[in-house]
């Protein structure tokens, strides 16, 4: 059952509180439960902080773990940094795209994948890395990542 995103807000004030250095707190209560940010959550996070919609918004946009459009089931996110791209993450990217016929920052048909490329995700030591639903998996190959998303639900 999808939650309604105004309750979500509104859980969101009581929990952490409505002023404007809560914004972040909100949204990602929002996103987590949601998988994105929804216009009308961004318009009820507005109202009750006091800000506009288009700062509100633009937090949203500004952070790649954010999205203001629905999103697949799984989020797989490949990181995109210097040191996982000299370490293979184009071939992984390439495979990830050619085996689920998606390209980042779009869903699969069935809402089972999304796939997104984001900035450093803090594993530089151990790249090529990504994020499966907030998991980190590591030292990945081509054929790795795709087992690994494979065996998602």
């Amino acid at each position: 059952m999808v939650r309604n995103p105004k309750e979500i807000v509104t859980e969101g004030i009581s929990e952490f509180g409505n002023g404007r250095e809560r914004i972040m707190q909100i949204l990602t209560k929002v996103n987590s439960e949601l998988s994105y940010v929804p216009s009308e959550a961004i318009e009820a996070i507005a109202e009750a902080t006091n800000v506009s919609a288009a700062e509100v918004y633009s937090v949203v946009s500004f952070y790649s773990f954010f999205s203001s459009k629905p999103r697949g089931r799984n989020i797989v996110r490949l990181c995109s940094t210097i040191s996982c791209a000299m370490a293979g993450q184009g071939d992984i990217l390439r495979s990830l795209i050619d085996e689920f016929g998606i390209e980042p920052f779009e869903t699969t048909g069935d809402g089972r994948l999304t796939l997104e490329t984001t900035p450093c995700i803090g594993l530089c030591d151990q790249a090529p890395a990504m994020l499966v639903n907030g998991e980190p998996h590591v030292k990945l190959t081509p054929e790795k990542a795709c087992e690994i998303v494979r065996g998602l639900e």
